[in-house]
């Protein structure tokens, strides 16, 4: 999926088991050769050593170590990367590529009184919004924050004090819409003028939120029960929809539509204006896995109750209907409910992590051609973080 918040690691010292074309995956084609030529990089890491896996071919490309594990939001192909230890000094950095160029760093210092935990990084209108907390070493009581710093230079636009964590942050308009929360229970959502830190409205919300999306001309809130809700910069409620089931996930704006999948077993669209139904596609049986819009098409990664084998559902953007479907045989060893779905231009990369056996699995699929591009076992556990592609940067 892409993302403008993201990053990846990677893994050093990588040790390839086999990269080859699966045998046994009906409604893929075996190839020896690509038919065309994948522009592009996979970043994955284990721990503070950094690999990046070529797309065409999978072969390491680079690779690089770090003193600290850290973790990078991506703006325009710029990244903003958070290191330190626990319960130490924390540096918030600007690199200029993923592992390339510093052009600011700025320093929340540890003492023998406090500690600072940075949690959430978002980049919104020309600024970084960083959340975290201020840690008492002896009491360990907290306190909250949310600061905004100047994305060209990393000084410091405003800082306010808040009452709870921030969870999650997007834009609309002059605001930006913070949920905080306690755990994973939301408790308020802010509207914040961007410029000054200001607060201009504040509402209780007690629903666990999955999602918060900022769109066009409203907010999408996604919750973890049956219900996305439409609100304006001020908190308004627009529209709500229920589904018939809790866990609504995905979330998509796309024109007048917006895009999502329910436990429900179904994949809705819905008037951004109107929150009405236009069309909605059931998966009888199935587990939506992961969802895709591209070029008038929606892509659907689901797998039947009780299987592992993944399908791959494309749909049409404006009516719903099923234009085409084929089905990727796992190896038996792959447990699909932990594999990560990663959509990019035409591809979908799975990325299986299995810790108790100390390995991974990827797997490169072109989802136009019907072809299992190429499949990798890594004989660590790593874990995969940023597609790059000339298109756009990937999560």
């Amino acid at each position: 999926m892409k993302f403008n918040t993201m990053i990846f690691g990677i893994l050093v010292g990588l040790v390839a088991i086999y990269s080859c074309k699966k045998d046994d995956a009906p409604g893929f084609a075996q190839i020896t050769e690509p038919t065309t030529e994948i522009v592009g990089s996979l970043w994955i890491n284990n721990g503070n050593n950094f690999s990046e896996l070529d797309l065409n071919d999978n072969q390491e490309i680079n690779a690089f170590t770090t003193l600290d594990s850290f973790r990078c939001s991506e703006f325009e192909g710029t990244f903003i990367c958070m290191q330190g230890e626990h319960s130490g000094t924390k540096t918030l950095m600007r690199k200029g590529t993923f592992n390339g160029e510093l052009l600011w760093s700025k320093e929340y210092v540890s003492d023998t009184e406090k500690y600072f935990l940075l949690n959430t990084t978002e980049i919104q209108q020309n600024t970084v919004f960083i959340s975290y907390k201020i840690i008492n070493s002896t009491s360990f009581n907290s306190t909250y924050h949310l600061e905004a710093l100047n994305l060209d230079t990393g000084s410091v636009k405003w800082s306010i004090e808040l009452v709870d964590n921030v969870q999650r942050i997007t834009s609309l308009e002059d605001q930006i819409i913070a949920e905080l929360s306690i755990g994973s229970s939301t408790t308020e959502l802010l509207s914040i003028h961007i410029d000054d830190g200001h607060i201009d409205h504040r509402i209780p919300f007690t629903d666990r939120i999955s999602n918060l999306i900022g769109g066009s001309s409203s907010i999408f809130v996604m919750t973890w029960n049956n219900r996305i809700i439409s609100m304006d910069h001020q908190l308004n409620f627009n529209w709500t929809f229920d589904t018939d089931s809790p866990n609504i996930l995905g979330g998509f704006e796309r024109g007048n539509q917006f895009l999502f999948y329910s436990r429900d077993e179904t994949v809705y669209s819905i008037d951004t204006n109107t929150g009405s139904l236009l069309w909605k596609h059931a998966y009888f049986d199935d587990y939506p896995l992961a969802i895709n819009t591209l070029n008038n098409k929606v892509y659907v990664s689901n797998r039947k109750a009780g299987e592992s084998n993944i399908q791959i559902k494309t749909l049409d953007l404006f009516s719903g209907e099923e234009l085409d479907a084929y089905t990727y045989a796992t190896n038996q060893e792959l447990n699909a409910s932990a594999t990560k779905y990663f959509f990019f231009d035409q591809h979908l990369l799975l990325f299986n992590i299995a810790p108790d056996d100390n390995k991974a699995t990827i797997a490169l699929i072109n989802i136009s051609d019907k072809i299992l591009v190429w499949e990798k076992e890594l004989d660590q556990v790593a874990y995969p973080h940023l597609i790059i592609t000339p298109t756009g940067y990937y999560l």
